[in-house]
């Protein structure tokens, strides 16, 4: 049998769902902008500064496994290694955060009612290079979101992670949570600034076509593990078993509860259920139903991270927590 890669910590399963979410959050906050630049202001505005926050801290953790976690942010070598998946992630990330960034300053009213001022051919300008950065930031989005399963598949040793389907997966789950962050943000302000009808709309048919999306690629990721299929190098049967074993491990083995409670019954079926609700009741204002399947996304998004790191590479991630601490 393969032997399996035993080094990875906690924090590339929490970058893995924090860089996922973030840039699946400005995806969706860009396109409500693109839609309409006048309405869901607010809502468009906290989102692209949650989705900068969340990259940021993912940057870092991604950082602490490259290298010294306390010397990780100042050495250039943390970026120079183009041989490494981590390393152009953070390059990936890095370029990710910095657009992020600059749209969320120019969407910001009091910074953006200093640039402009009273003057129409200002406010034109900045609308226009906001909605050119919204567009450079959903490419680097989704760029970033797919990175997340890249980085798994290219980890040598690892069966269950050897398919293109993981980034497929991890992509469209990207996606999944960044609506429900984007949800939530709306929920936390709709008495100052409620969502449209439209950007409601919007976001719940999203939220059913990308748990729909992710249901289909999690059956066929199950079916190509089974089925010993792995894309491997190897191509050996021991590699194959391997496969095998790990997907076991989460269909009826000790993370069994956690993959089919907290991801497939919550994650997927839960925010299934409340968008559906929401759709066919989309006169009423949005409530416990869509709080309800927001958040039920974000737990089943960062279960199905940390499920897939155990399964591939079984760690102990509490132990090994504990261990780094102590060591």
């Amino acid at each position: 049998m393969v032997e399996l890669q035993s080094v990875w910590g906690w924090q590339p399963a929490l970058y893995l769902f924090l860089g996922g979410m973030g840039a699946g959050a400005f995806v969706f906050g860009a396109i409500l902008l693109l839609r309409d630049d006048t309405n869901n202001q607010k809502v468009v505005n906290v989102t692209f500064w949650s989705a900068t926050l969340c990259l940021i801290v993912g940057l870092l953790l991604l950082l602490s496994e490259l290298i010294d976690p306390l010397r990780g942010m100042l050495l250039w070598q943390s970026f120079s290694n183009f041989s490494s998946w981590m390393t152009i992630g953070a390059w990936v990330v890095l370029s990710a955060v910095m657009v992020f960034a600059a749209t969320a300053l120019l969407t910001t009213g009091a910074l953006r009612d200093r640039i402009v001022g009273s003057s129409p051919r200002k406010t034109k300008g900045i609308r226009t290079a906001t909605k050119a950065l919204a567009i450079v930031g959903i490419v680097c989005g989704i760029g970033v979101a797919i990175y997340t399963g890249i980085l798994l598949m290219w980890v040598p040793g690892i069966p269950l992670w050897g398919t293109f389907l993981l980034p497929c997966l991890f992509s469209i789950s990207a996606l999944d949570t960044g609506v429900a962050l984007v949800e939530v943000i709306a929920l936390a302000s709709q008495r100052k600034s409620p969502l449209t009808g439209k950007a409601r709309a919007l976001l719940e048919k999203a939220v059913v076509i990308l748990v729909l999306g992710e249901g289909a690629v999690l059956a066929c990721f199950i079916g190509v593990m089974l089925g010993g299929n792995a894309v491997s190098a190897q191509g050996s049967a021991s590699y194959s078993a391997t496969a095998v074993a790990s997907i076991k491990l989460l269909l009826t083995g000790e993370l069994a509860p956690f993959f089919w409670g907290l991801f497939v019954a919550c994650g997927l079926a839960i925010p299934l259920v409340a968008a559906v609700a929401g759709l066919i009741g989309h006169k009423k204002a949005p409530g416990p139903a869509m709080a309800l399947g927001a958040v039920a996304a974000l737990v089943g998004g960062a279960t199905l991270r940390f499920v897939i790191l155990l399964a591939g590479a079984h760690v102990d991630y509490v132990a090994d927590t504990v261990m780094r601490l102590i060591l």
